[in-house]
């Protein structure tokens, strides 16, 4: 991490206090963002609980395969459209702030076509089943648009329309769900369905929530350039972060059998829990910082960052403590015996949680100064990595090779991550931050 400024105690205490109104002003409610953070993990743990015991490993393996695919385009909004937002719209007011809004939702209907249309017709071609692909297609538009809402009124400062539409997200699958696997009338593509009619519904349901938008046709190149100047580093980036979670996934499974990845997919979702954590502070930390950065430069954001860093690491490492304790119970009561002889899987993943929330602080100081080109290259120099070792690691030594090369990769990432961040800011500490289009108020 950086040199600190000597007024960091200072900072701290004026974090403290002021943080707590400038939360609320800002409307990123670290509470309720937690709580529907909880809300949210313990609703998918559900889900993925009722759909292996219905599907079964080998179906539940397709669906978690075509369900990858959904997440690389996750990945890729994210980078594309969701992350700028999120530092970039907190920092502006009035019309500036409402005409910025209007056209990332431009941007992001697009990307929705273009997704969906993608991921259905791969997965038609891929497994030869149109009916999977439609499936798959309807269920990634769905999910890209309820997962965008969420993340958009975060951002706009309206934390209790998010736990509402969350809710009743998760509610409406869960409940199809069950009632379809008590009939025997579950398969993946059923699966797929009922995930996006439910997100649909939340979709729907948000529209009232949006808020004040303006359309300003002259704005638009200026303000998809300034999207693209931080999101075309970002989107690269999720596709990074996206071979690194998951192409490991495919390579064992192409060596190992795709029963396995439903096995790796079940122990996943035991650490979703710890993603909890995470995801609390992605809905949270990014405005606090872009409002830190607009209102105090540097010196308002560097505290934001070793808080979270802070934090996030010890909470992390607390609860990954805990998991390796309990991590074969909760399979076992979640799952069923035949899963328990990879218990061990859980202790091993939840190694990668303290050390990717701390560069998870670190990706938040790079989204805030915008410059998330040094995000991609620490991503991409991990990934390199991973691609070299991971099919060897897999073929000499099955799941153990699998999990040490994603340790390893976890471990890179933050390390570049540290060594780009000092540089940066120490080349930066005594400058004026840096505006681009539209004007941070």
């Amino acid at each position: 991490m950086p040199a600190l400024p000597r007024d960091l105690r200072g900072d701290l205490r004026a974090l403290a206090g002021a943080g707590r109104s400038a939360l609320v002003r800002g409307g990123a409610g670290p509470v309720l963002s937690l709580a529907d953070q909880a809300l949210v993990s313990a609703c998918n743990f559900a889900t993925t609980i009722v759909l292996a015991h219905a599907l079964g490993l080998e179906a539940f393996g397709l669906f978690s395969t075509a369900w990858i695919a959904v997440l690389l385009t996750v990945s890729l909004q994210l980078g594309l459209v969701v992350c700028p937002m999120a530092s970039i719209g907190p920092g502006l007011r009035g019309e500036a702030g409402h005409a910025y809004y209007g056209i990332v939702l431009v941007h992001e209907a697009g990307f929705v076509a273009l997704a969906a249309a993608a991921v259905g017709t791969g997965l038609a071609l891929t497994f030869g089943d149109p009916t999977l692909g439609l499936s798959t297609g309807a269920a990634c538009a769905a999910h890209l648009a309820q997962d965008f809402t969420r993340r958009y009124l975060f951002a706009r400062g309206r934390p209790r329309a998010v736990l509402g539409i969350d809710a009743l997200n998760q509610g409406v699958k869960l409940a199809a769900l069950v009632t379809l696997s008590r009939m025997q009338a579950l398969g993946p593509a059923t699966a797929l369905q009922v995930i996006a009619a439910s997100a649909a519904l939340s979709w729907l349901s948000a529209i009232p929530f949006r808020g004040a938008l303006a359309w300003r046709p002259g704005l638009f190149r200026e303000v998809t350039g300034r999207q693209w100047h931080s999101g075309r580093w970002l989107v690269l980036t999720g596709l990074m972060q996206w071979l690194i979670g998951y192409g490991g996934l495919l390579v064992a499974g192409a060596l190992l059998g795709v029963t396995l990845i439903g096995v790796l997919r079940a122990a996943q979702s035991i650490l979703g829990m710890l993603n909890l954590v995470r995801d609390a502070l992605e809905n949270t930390v990014p405005p606090i910082a872009g409002r830190a950065l607009a209102e105090r430069g540097l010196d308002g954001l560097l505290p934001v960052i070793v808080v979270t860093a802070t934090i996030g690491f010890a909470g992390g490492l607390t609860t990954t403590g805990l998991l390796a304790i309990s991590g074969k119970s909760l399979l076992a009561l979640a799952f069923g015996p035949d899963i328990v002889a990879y218990a061990w899987v859980v202790a091993w993943y939840s190694l990668l949680f303290p050390v990717s929330l701390v560069s998870f602080a670190q990706i938040c100081a790079f989204r805030a100064i915008e410059r998330t080109g040094a995000v991609f290259a620490a991503t991409a120099s991990a990934a390199c990595l991973n691609l070299a070792l991971i099919y060897p690691a897999v073929r000499w030594f099955g799941i153990e090779g699998l999990l040490g090369v994603a340790i390893t990769t976890e471990v890179m990432v933050c390390l570049v991550l540290a060594g780009l961040l000092r540089r940066e800011l120490k080349a930066r500490l005594t400058d004026a931050p840096r505006g681009r289009g539209l004007q941070p108020a």
